[in-house]
């Protein structure tokens, strides 16, 4: 039955949606601390977030379709919504730490200076 792989995708589903926001806020803590572009970073952040959560929603469309609108439909409610959530808290993240990661930025011209 295609109903028993359905919590394996859900669980994968989910997973890569939290995989791509941790991914996302080490990719980007680590060139703001190189680099000293905050806005840059966090936007460029931003996009891949919200690429690989387009990719996750559509990876979950080619898997629900065959199996029931319900699980579609639910699909998407809960992947806008993680999206949503998963953009937010990223932003929010780096403008809480932005001052320590400046900050470090700022001590490796120093030590190369």
């Amino acid at each position: 039955m295609p109903l028993e792989n359905s919590d394996i995708a859900l669980t994968i589903y989910v997973a890569f949606m939290v995989i791509s926001l941790i991914i996302c806020y080490w990719f980007s803590s680590k060139m703001i601390k190189k680099t000293g572009l905050f806005g840059t970073q966090t936007i460029i952040a931003s996009t891949l977030n919200l690429l690989l959560g387009v990719c996750a929603i559509l990876g979950w469309f080619f898997f629900s379709w065959r199996v029931n609108e319900f699980m579609f439909f639910g699909g998407l409610v809960l992947g806008i919504g993680m999206l949503v959530i998963s953009e937010a808290i990223l932003i929010i993240v780096l403008f809480i730490r932005r001052k320590k990661m400046l900050q470090t930025y700022n001590s490796n011209i120093e030590i190369k200076s």
